[in-house]
This record gives structure tokens, C-alpha cells and sequence, in this order.
């Protein structure tokens, strides 16, 4: 998400109460457990009011949900557009990256020294060393520009899911960008 969701739970079984959701604008959040009904519903702990809803396919058992606050914010109804992905090894193993282009922009550049154009929305997981660069462009106004620049390392057991998200300023080419690194399975890394 660009910004911290704040007040939020869910109802993880029939008859419990509900349970605080914390969600992380810049890191993986804890997991969560969910037998229940579909969709899931997200609420505003102060209202009971659901501001998020999810569908988990049935094949899906491990899943990632990503919250995209809604703008203009809605004064009442869903406050966030939710992405279900497959969070299981084999969708993604260790020593891969995904990339999940949500930026509005058109961008390529490399990843780990090879040329890549990503498409809207998740990319497909692509293996990379341990040590990876990633350098980002985008055209704009017939110029190239740098939309994205980084690095990251990776352990031999840890996978990475780069969210690149619109830029903070209207007009600016820099995109916005979450790195969530974990190892498949739910075993805590660090990060």
C-alpha cells in the first residue's frame, strides 16, 4: 500500500470475535489464518463496516492479499481494492523475484543483467542470483527516464516480490516501490 492501514479486523472463524489486523506499508505482515465463507471481509474496527473483500480461489491454500487504498477515498462503502495472489513455493520459490507492476507507467529496463518489460499488474517469477540490480525506464514526454533503481540480496532460501506502485508526484516518472523478501513456507528471514 502507499500509505499504513490502520483499524482494521476480521473474523477468522464462525462465532470468534473479531481479530486485529496489522498491516505493514513497507514489510510482509504476519499471517493470518481464514475458515470461513468467501469473500473475506476486512471491517473498520470502530463501524464493523467492511472496507475490504476478498474471494480466495479454493486451489489457492497460502494467500497473499495486497490492499490498494481506493482514490479518491469513498466516504463510505469499500475503502480498498484487494489482489489475491498465490503466496505457495509453487508459485514462487527461493531464489526468485516477482514483480508486480501497479505504477500506471510503462517500464523496462533489467533485472539481474537481463533486459525485462513488465507488464501491468503481477509479472512472472523469474530466478536471479543472490545479489540482484534492478534499473527501471520509462518514456515520458519522448524521454527515457529512470523510474526505478535498486538492489537486493537474497539468502539461499528467500524469494522477493517487488511492488512498484505510481509515483508520490503527479507527473514525476519515479515510481513508488515495496521489496517483501520471506522465505516460501512462512519461515521469518528478518526482513
Amino acid at each position: 500500500s502507499t500509505r499504513p492501514a490502520a483499524g482494521l479486523t476480521y473474523v477468522a472463524r464462525s462465532r470468534q470475535p473479531a481479530t486485529p489486523v496489522v498491516l505493514y506499508p513497507t514489510a510482509r505482515s504476519p499471517r493470518y489464518e481464514y475458515r470461513g465463507p468467501m469473500p473475506i471481509r476486512i471491517l473498520d474496527a470502530q463501524t464493523n463496516s467492511a472496507v475490504a473483500e476478498a474471494s480466495v480461489p479454493p486451489t489457492i491454500t497460502e494467500a497473499l492479499l495486497l490492499l490498494v487504498p481506493i482514490e479518491p477515498v469513498p466516504a463510505t462503502g469499500l475503502r480498498y481494492q484487494v489482489y489475491v495472489l498465490d503466496d505457495s513455493a509453487a508459485r514462487q520459490a527461493s531464489g526468485t523475484l516477482a514483480i508486480i507492476n501497479f505504477s500506471g507507467l510503462a517500464l523496462a529496463g533489467t533485472v539481474d543483467g537481463k533486459p525485462v518489460t513488465l507488464q501491468t499488474g503481477l509479472n512472472p517469477a523469474q530466478a536471479v542470483g543472490r545479489t540482484v540490480a534492478i534499473m527501471l525506464r520509462t518514456l515520458a514526454k519522448n524521454r527515457n527516464l529512470q523510474a526505478y533503481a535498486g538492489s537486493l540480496e537474497l539468502a539461499k532460501s528467500e524469494r522477493a516480490l517487488l511492488l512498484l506502485l505510481p509515483p508520490f508526484y503527479k507527473g514525476s516518472s519515479e515510481v513508488q516501490s515495496r521489496l517483501l523478501v520471506d522465505s516460501p513456507g512462512g519461515a521469518k528471514t528478518g526482513r
